[in-house]
């Protein structure tokens, strides 16, 4: 399996969503921004950033083969490479099941 989309039009794509985040290239619904800055909290508590854990969270399903990430410059590929190569403690993808914010 491939997945694509992971930053969904710009809602996951930041450290911290901006209040006028996109999703499915929308305005992001309130809730949804509430989440994704809850997402953005326990990631920074685990010295990490949104972007690298949404990057790195398909692979938690054995299925999940390849991560397709968009980009437009030269930056958003370095960006990407740098997500990319960044560990994930364990503990994150414990406290995110825990709170009941991923399966």
């Amino acid at each position: 399996m491939v997945n694509v989309g992971v930053f969904n039009s710009g809602l996951l794509s930041k450290n911290r969503p901006a209040a006028d985040a996109t999703y499915n290239y929308e305005a992001a619904p309130r809730e949804l921004l509430d989440r994704a800055n809850q997402l953005a909290d326990i990631c920074l508590a685990h010295g990490t950033t949104l972007p690298a854990a949404v990057v790195a969270f398909p692979y938690q399903h054995p299925a999940v083969t390849s991560v397709v990430l968009g980009m437009r410059t030269p930056e958003q590929v370095q960006q990407n490479l740098d997500l990319v190569a960044r560990s994930i403690p364990q503990a994150l993808w414990d406290d995110l099941r825990e709170g009941g914010l991923i399966r």
